[in-house]
């Protein structure tokens, strides 16, 4: 998953897990604040609008469509974990939600991420 696109995801899993509704994530890798506004997140159909991609990410708790890159993303939650598959580039990525404070292990980089939501 791009960078920029898993940023966002990071807080879209914060949000999911926590039922709770943030402006912005830190991106720990790329050292910098990205702003994501986010609507109904105490509701099964969350909304996002990443404004460093100009673009909404929508859909349900299962499902998300990310318009930036045409893409839907399906959405497995158990706890505060939140498994990813992102169809833009066939590959699993995985959040674990500790508060604000958001891991994540990309197996298409075979990496891992942190991030804070705020």
């Amino acid at each position: 998953m791009e960078a920029n696109k898993r940023a966002c995801f990071a807080l879209v899993a914060a949000t999911l897990v926590n039922r709770q509704q943030y402006n912005g994530v830190y991106d720990f890798h790329q050292s910098r604040h990205i702003s994501v506004s986010a609507s109904n997140a105490d509701s099964s159909t969350p909304n996002f609008y990443d404004h460093n991609r100009g673009a909404n990410v929508c859909g349900s708790s299962q499902s998300m469509y990310d318009y930036a890159t045409s893409a839907h993303v399906s959405i497995n939650m158990n706890g505060n974990r939140v498994d990813c598959y992102d169809y833009e580039s066939s590959t699993n990525i995985s959040f674990t939600v500790n508060g604000t404070n958001v891991g994540a292990y990309d197996y298409e980089t075979s990496s891992h991420y942190n991030y804070n939501v705020n």
